[in-house]
C-alpha cells in the first residue's frame, strides 16, 4: 500500500519536480569555483516549506553540503547521496537555450546540470517530501554534496573522512539508470590514474630556435607513448566478468558507429586514456623551456592503480626523450586503506540482499528487471563505499550521452521515475 501511494504521488508531481530541477539549474555551481552555497540555500528553502529537518555541513563556506533527515522506526539508516556541483558550460553559442535558464519545454528541462545531476537531486527532494508525510520503516538521510566533479574534496570525501556519513546502505543518485526502457543498477564505477607529464628544455629567441631546447616538441614525442597504456590488459576480479559483459551490452545500445562499438567492447578490460589539458609557452617568439600535459586515465574497479602507473613509467622511459618526468596526478577518487588502497573505483557484489532488494524496487517501478553495470565515470560512491564503508549502489535519472555536453537536458518522465525508486526503496529494504 505504501509503495502504491508513493507511485501515485510521484505521478502527480511532474510539474513540481520539473520546476524544482529548473530552479536548481538556475544557480551556477560550475567549477572551477564550484560554489554550492546558493544551491544549498534554495534546497533548505524547499525543505523548510515542507517541514523537513535538515543540517548544513561545510568544510569550505562557499561549498556547503546539506542533508535532509527523515525519521523511521528501525535503526537501519538508508542514505541517498547526490551532488549539486556541475562542470563548466563551455561556449554559450553551443547551447540552444542559455545554460542556466532552466527552460522547461515539451516534457524536458534544459540546462547545465539538469541531467548530471540536479534533476536527480530534485527527484530525491520530492521523494523526501512524500516520505515526510508517511510512517517510515527505516530512517533516511538525503545528502546533497559539493565537489563531486573534482573528487569530493569539500563534499562526500570530506563528509566520509570526518565520519559524517553513517548508514547501513547507500543509494547513489548519479549516473544513467536507463529510464523505463533499459533500467539498470550501477554496481560501482571506474576510478582513475590521472597522470601529468612535465617537460623541461631551454629557452631561446624564436628566430634562432636551434639555440634552445623546445619543451613542447618533447611533449609531442612522448604523448603518443602514454596513449599506449590503452593497450594494457587489466587484471580484474573474476566476479566482474558478467557485470562487465552486461555493462558492454548496455553501452553498445548507444554506440552509433562501428568505431564507437569497437571502443565500447574494450571499455572495461583496458584503461581509457585521453590527453585533455596542455600548457606550454609564454610568447610566440620565445622557445618554451617548460610544458606539461595532463591525462585522464580511467580504470575498471578492482584494477591495480600501481600496476598501471608502473607501465606508464616504463612507456615514458622507453621513449628515450630527456628531461620529461611523469607525475601522478590528483586522483579523481578517494583512497581507502588496506587492500582497497591500490584498487581503482569501487563495486558491490550483485548477489547481496541489498542489491536484490534494490533491483526489485526498480523492477516494480519500471515493470522490467534491471541489468547491472559499472559506470564509466566516477561518483561519490567511491567515498561512501571505500572510506565510509557503506555498501553503495547507484541509480540515476540522467540521459545517456548528454552529461558534460552542450544542450544537456532531462526528461520529466525520468524524474518521475526517480521519485518512485528513491521513495519506494525504504519500504522494499529488509535488513
Amino acid at each position: 500500500m505504501s509503495v502504491s501511494r508513493i507511485f501515485a504521488e510521484a505521478d502527480k508531481a511532474g510539474k513540481e519536480v520539473a520546476e524544482l530541477t529548473s530552479g536548481l539549474v538556475k544557480f551556477n555551481s560550475a567549477h572551477p569555483e564550484g560554489r554550492t552555497d546558493e544551491v544549498v540555500h534554495y534546497i533548505a528553502g524547499y525543505l523548510d516549506k515542507h517541514g523537513i529537518e535538515h543540517e548544513v555541513h561545510a568544510q569550505d563556506p562557499k561549498k556547503p553540503n546539506i542533508v535532509a533527515k527523515l525519521h523511521g522506526k528501525s535503526k537501519n539508516k538508508i542514505l541517498w547521496v547526490g551532488h549539486i556541483d556541475v562542470v563548466p558550460e563551455g561556449k554559450p553559442e553551443a547551447w540552444n537555450y542559455p545554460a542556466y535558464d532552466g527552460v522547461i519545454k515539451e516534457g524536458i528541462v534544459h540546462g547545465r546540470g539538469s541531467s548530471d545531476m540536479k534533476g536527480s537531486c530534485a527527484a530525491a527532494l520530492v521523494s523526501a517530501r512524500i516520505l515526510s508525510r508517511m510512517r517510515l520503516p527505516h530512517p533516511v538521510e538525503l545528502w546533497f554534496t559539493a565537489d563531486e566533479e573534482i573528487g569530493g574534496g569539500a563534499g562526500a570525501r570530506w563528509l566520509a573522512e570526518s565520519g559524517r556519513l553513517k548508514g547501513d546502505v547507500c543509494v547513489i543518485g548519479d549516473g544513467n539508470g536507463g529510464g523505463k526502457d533499459h533500467p539498470s543498477i550501477d554496481l560501482g564505477c571506474k576510478g582513475g590514474a590521472q597522470t601529468r607529464l612535465i617537460s623541461k628544455g631551454k629557452t631561446a629567441h624564436g628566430s634562432t630556435p636551434y639555440q634552445g631546447d623546445n619543451a613542447i616538441m618533447k611533449l609531442i614525442k612522448v604523448i603518443p607513448e602514454v596513449y599506449k597504456i590503452g593497450n594494457f590488459k587489466l587484471d580484474l576480479p573474476k566476479e566482474l566478468d558478467k557485470p562487465i559483459r552486461d555493462s558492454v551490452k548496455f553501452y553498445l545500445a548507444d554506440a552509433k558507429t562501428p568505431d564507437h562499438q569497437k571502443h565500447v567492447r574494450r571499455l572495461y578490460n583496458y584503461p581509457t586514456v585521453t590527453c585533455n589539458i596542455i600548457h606550454g609557452g609564454v610568447k610566440i617568439n620565445v622557445v618554451p623551456d617548460y610544458a606539461e600535459a595532463e591525462f585522464d586515465i580511467r580504470l575498471t574497479p578492482g584494477a591495480s592503480v600501481s600496476a598501471v602507473r608502473k607501465e606508464i613509467d616504463r612507456l615514458v622511459k622507453a621513449a628515450g626523450v630527456p628531461d620529461v618526468e611523469v607525475i601522478a596526478g590528483r586522483e579523481n577518487h578517494a583512497k581507502a586503506s588496506g587492500k582497497l588502497s591500490d584498487q581503482a573505483g569501487f563495486y558491490e557484489d550483485p548477489n547481496t540482499q541489498f542489491a536484490k532488494q534494490f533491483s526489485k524496487t526498480i523492477s516494480k517501478a519500471t515493470g522490467k528487471k534491471p541489468s547491472v553495470k559499472i559506470l564509466t565515470g566516477g561518483t561519490d560512491g567511491i567515498s561512501t563505499s571505500k572510506i565510509a564503508g557503506i555498501p553503495s549502489l547507484g541509480y540515476g535519472t540522467s540521459i545517456s550521452g548528454v552529461a558534460h555536453q552542450p544542450n544537456e537536458y532531462i526528461t520529466i518522465e525520468n524524474l518521475i521515475l526517480g521519485i518512485k525508486i528513491y521513495g519506494a526503496f525504504p519500504y522494499m529494504y529488509k535488513p
